[in-house]
């Protein structure tokens, strides 16, 4: 497929309008709507929305509809194969998962996996929790500490579940997968190597993501600015802001071009597109880099562009969750975030006010991150896991393995436009009838999900706490960089 062809206008028919009215609906009634499969349009992103996930907690069932639903899906497969994993239908019992999908849709979205899987194991009822997303794990820990309390599933932040695994908190289901045939090759690469911890399984990887390039056409076309050819590498990014930067009559920012770290992507994240491997093949922190202070320097670059890093923190500050935040409000014109927010501009479909005084729906696109030396994107996500002294481990393990299969992760996509971790269900028929999730298939092959850096999984934290020291000019990069090589050497040594 040519270049040009990867540059998707996110126009909309009456297709998609028809999808957002019911979801709000849902949400207007106070009643989760129940999602459907998106019809096909040309050109459309076809996709539920994707609010913000709610903090709060609750127990539930399926909808009557979303089981109804699941299960001719689910019957019209038969047999023992679920998206080409073999269930046993003989293995019984109640088991709890725990969550942290609030938000209508998302909701909806597991209670339809739930739906399909316990069409497939009959003998399996499922209850979802859906916990905050800030004490989940907090909770989990202490009831695997205290022995009682525990899901018998969860969805687990599956790069720390090598840490977790390390901590004993998850169950080590390595022995389950060799028994039932469950190997990487089901998956995108980087999500089963996260899920590893001394070369065994932890979890099922579920769902991951990957970052882009989301542009205003609209702002593109203000600026006399071709729509269709996005900057590619860093100078083009900065050449593209020189036109798009606009000025209020007082000076201060109307809508500025981009910000490196607006958005879903940070340093380190920005690294990768320079070469940078923070952490060697053989485990080795790799932090004090020419590369790595380069890409601190190139931020730099654009927080004294924007007047200082706190004229930025103050622009920032007036921004909201959508539709008020930075990009759909028209207030920036280029961010990175990860593929599910194109969802989101579907849900709300934001307007543009152009130069000529005019509001009109934003035009957006999506390109891959620009780049210094290479191609690169970061991807994260999630993973079944299953905690240790879950009480019904058999039954928990035979949902966790069609949630994750082709069937239940497909669901999962079509409901919520999030990345499967599972290969085969990303290229589901209704996903791919949309080019951009085409793009964002496209955009996988080059995304990394990092490195896991035993002895200091955390060692990101190092370069968090010297990345505004650098902003203000406390700090220059290469200090910063050779500072958290240091810290996190001596970290290790403990």
């Amino acid at each position: 497929m040519d270049k040009k062809s990867w540059l998707i206008s996110a126009k909309r028919t009456g297709a998609l309008i028809l999808i957002s009215s019911m979801v709000l609906a849902g949400c207007d009634s106070g009643t989760s709507a129940t999602p459907t499969t998106a019809p096909v349009a040309t050109n459309t992103a076809v996709a539920a929305a994707n609010p913000t996930d709610t903090a709060s907690t609750g127990t539930g069932e399926p909808t009557a509809a979303a089981t109804m639903a699941a299960t001719a899906e689910a019957t019209a497969g038969g047999g023992t194969e679920s998206g080409g994993v073999k269930l046993n239908k003989d293995v019984s019992g109640e088991i709890e998962m725990w969550h942290f999908w609030s938000s209508p849709v998302r909701r909806n979205a597991i209670r339809r996996v739930i739906g399909i899987c316990q069409a497939e194991l009959p003998n399996i009822k499922v209850t979802e929790v859906a916990k905050p997303f800030g004490d989940i794990w907090t909770a989990n820990t202490a009831a695997v500490a205290a022995g009682s309390g525990m899901p018998d599933v969860i969805v687990a932040d599956r790069p720390k579940l090598p840490a977790d695994a390390a901590n004993n908190i998850y169950t080590d289901l390595q022995d389950r997968a060799t028994k039932d045939g469950i190997t990487g090759d089901t998956f995108w690469p980087f999500t089963w190597k996260q899920t590893l911890y001394k070369d065994h399984t932890y979890g099922l990887p579920f769902e991951t993501d990957v970052r882009v390039l989301f542009y205003n056409k609209n702002a593109f076309k203000d600026a006399g600015l071709d729509p269709e050819k996005p900057p590619k590498t860093w100078d083009e990014l900065m050449a593209a802001a020189d036109k798009l930067d606009k000025k209020n009559d007082d000076g201060t920012y109307k809508q500025i071009a981009f910000f490196p770290i607006q958005g879903n992507a940070g340093p380190e994240i920005w690294g990768y597109t320079n070469g940078v491997e923070w952490v060697t093949p053989d485990g080795k922190p790799q932090i004090d880099t020419p590369q790595a202070a380069e890409t601190l320097n190139w931020i730099k670059t654009w927080v004294d562009r924007y007047g200082g890093w706190q004229n930025i923190q103050t622009f920032r500050a007036g921004f909201q969750s959508p539709p008020n935040d930075a990009f759909m409000s028209g207030k920036v014109a280029m961010i990175v975030d990860v593929n599910g927010y194109a969802s989101q501009l579907n849900f709300y479909n934001p307007r543009y006010t152009g130069t000529d005084g005019k509001a009109a729906r934003l035009d957006w696109g999506v390109s891959d991150m620009p780049y210094k030396t290479k191609q690169a994107s970061w991807s994260g996500g999630f993973s079944l896991s299953m905690p240790r002294g879950a009480k019904n481990p058999d039954a928990a393990w035979e949902f966790m393995k069609c949630a994750s299969g082709e069937k239940g992760a497909a669901s999962w996509s079509r409901d919520t436009y999030a990345m499967s971790a599972n290969k085969a269900a990303a290229t589901d028929p209704t996903l791919m009838a949309d080019p951009a999730w085409a793009f964002f298939l496209k955009a996988m092959d080059y995304s990394t999900g990092g490195n896991f850096l035993e002895g200091y999984p955390n060692w990101g934290e190092q370069l968090d706490q010297r990345y505004e020291k650098v902003w203000t000019g406390e700090m220059t990069a290469e200090q910063a960089v050779k500072e958290a090589q240091q810290a996190v050497l001596d970290q290790i040594a403990k």
